[in-house]
């Protein structure tokens, strides 16, 4: 297990402490020590699984007081400064995906240039539809290349396929650049999500790159324009 895996579990396990209310009473987290001491982990891990749960929101340093909780004010919302999977963004709620695509081709003209790959490179292009409680919240399209995802079936893409790439796979997974714009349902679109085509639907396109600045992933996620909200951090220093 690579490090990077390790703080990031640790963010997600703290994160789901969050959720079930067991830091409500004091308001912030245990200390560094407590929680190297709670979890067996190095300072290393703590800090950085801390780090990961200040960029997304989810707690906020006070100078001398320590790390406090933040208050809940996004129940239901994705966050779009992070790229974590739709699972951790749904705590509490039945997260499925549905598979209606899922070709190992090459990349072709058209993403080559997206992906900094060569157009005769192999990737898997995957076609999911998100569903939250039974209902259509997104229809993702993705291209992973092969060089960094070596094996990707229907059954890994039914679950999670971050958790895949993370957990499995141990990939060192850096940064994504979003862009997110309005747009109007194509037919089969509209089909998939329940809607009419010409409907408005918001879009998310998704360029991912691991640690070392490699792109392996290149994303449209087409959501439905009357389940989704978006939620973002704003540091006002």
């Amino acid at each position: 297990m690579t490090r990077t895996v390790q703080y990031r579990e640790l963010a997600h396990v703290i994160k789901q402490s969050i959720d079930d209310g067991q830091f409500r009473l004091t308001g912030k987290l245990p200390t560094e020590d407590n929680l190297m001491k709670l979890y067996g982990v190095t300072r290393y891990c703590v800090r950085n699984a801390v780090a990961v749960l200040q960029e997304s929101g989810d707690v906020y340093p006070v100078q001398g007081s320590g790390m406090f909780v933040r208050e809940n004010k996004r129940e239901g919302c994705l966050s779009l400064g992070q790229t974590r999977g739709l699972s951790a963004e749904f705590p509490g709620k039945t997260v499925q995906s549905t598979v209606l695509s899922l070709e190992l081709e090459p990349v072709g003209d058209a993403l080559a240039s997206r992906l900094k790959c060569k157009a005769s490179d192999m990737a898997y292009n995957v076609q999911r539809l998100r569903l939250v409680d039974g209902l259509p919240l997104a229809l993702e399209r993705s291209t992973y290349l092969k060089r960094f995802i070596p094996y990707l079936s229907e059954e890994i893409a039914q679950g999670s396929i971050w958790e895949y790439l993370r957990n499995d796979l141990g990939l060192n997974t850096g940064f994504a650049d979003k862009v997110l714009y309005a747009d109007r349902l194509s037919s089969a679109e509209a089909e998939a999500l329940g809607l009419n085509a010409g409907d408005p639907c918001l879009v998310v396109e998704d360029d991912v790159y691991l640690a070392n600045g490699e792109m392996f992933d290149a994303s449209r996620v087409v959501y439905h324009y009357e389940r989704a909200k978006f939620f973002t951090l704003a540091d006002l220093k």
